[in-house]
């Protein structure tokens, strides 16, 4: 079994060539990220379903997600990634990373069908998270880009991406720009990457309460810090300290390799530069979407 993705201009293939069954897929949100392509991936995994995972040896552990997330350790190829299954903190999968990010030779536990119990197959949601997102992140960051929890919304002014902590209402002002003519790319998570000198805003699978995911993107035209407002909405701009400090909290930073975080933090610099950003305070009223459009249409933004 073959998967490919293209999921923020990457190109992604999962190669199983026992043709195991597959089991919890497909899954609706990455429909629209399955594509059929003749090009060589961006991100190649190789993918060994066993009953047994190797005993590949473990150099020094250079990451650990905690929470029983997963941990990156050095090899001499490049990197080794373990990921545990969440409700025995066992190990579920050994990854073999090339020092690039771009090859990955992983060893997945077969998974036992309930109703067939003869059926061995492997989820490969196991893979994907968070082997393929792992990898994703590190390409995208050494190469400049964000991988951001926000949401982006394709409006006739652009792409706008609202991004905040959760509870912030990402999700609510998704729907609401959604209800006036908007395209949500994703209400969770997106991706900020730079192509042929244009700033983007891409979608990406990885849904978050609507679970809408749309594999499309646009020119990012304004990025806003969204918050809760009190009495009235507020739009302001920020000092651009300000502005990274708000954002670097909402990325998915790769602390585990020193190129890639030298990427996010010269993208997320130069992405300041060129691109409108606000702070935002507002309420939970679809007037925000009239409001939004009035100001930044109409009227200058209150400086701080």
């Amino acid at each position: 079994m073959t998967l490919e993705f293209q999921i923020g201009g990457y190109r992604i293939r999962l190669q199983e060539r026992e043709d195991h069954p597959s089991f919890f897929w497909p899954v609706p949100p990455f429909d629209s990220f399955l594509v059929q392509s003749a090009e060589p991936p961006d991100l190649d995994f190789e993918v060994k379903v066993t009953g047994r995972l190797p005993d590949l040896p473990h150099g020094r552990l250079i990451f650990d997600a905690s929470h029983g997330l997963w941990k990156l350790y050095a090899a001499d190829s490049g990197y080794l990634l373990e990921s545990p299954d969440p409700s025995t903190l066992e190990p579920r999968s050994r990854a073999l990373i090339s020092e690039d990010f771009s090859r990955v030779e992983v060893w997945v536990y077969q998974h036992q069908a309930l109703l067939w119990k003869e059926r061995v197959g492997w989820a490969p949601l196991h893979i994907i998270n968070p082997t393929v997102e792992v990898c994703l992140a590190t390409r995208l960051a050494r190469e400049g880009g964000l991988f951001l929890h926000a949401a982006g919304v394709l409006t006739k002014r652009g792409g706008e991406v609202f991004t905040g902590a959760s509870g912030a209402g990402k999700s609510t002002i998704a729907h609401f720009l959604e209800a006036n003519g908007g395209r949500v790319l994703n209400d969770e998570r997106v991706i900020l990457r730079k192509d042929a000198g244009a700033y983007l805003v891409c979608g990406t699978p990885w849904w978050g309460d609507s679970q809408l995911a749309r594999n499309q993107q646009g020119r990012l035209t304004g990025l806003y810090c969204i918050r809760h407002g009190e009495g009235a909405h507020a739009l302001r701009r920020l000092p651009d300290r300000d502005i990274s400090l708000f954002i670097l909290r909402q990325c998915v930073l790769p602390h585990w390799d020193r190129q890639a975080m030298d990427g996010t933090l010269a993208f997320l610099s130069e992405l300041i530069e060129h691109v409108e950003c606000f702070d935002l305070a507002f309420l939970k009223n679809p007037d925000i979407v009239d409001y939004l459009e009035e100001r930044r249409l109409t009227q200058p933004a209150v400086p701080l």
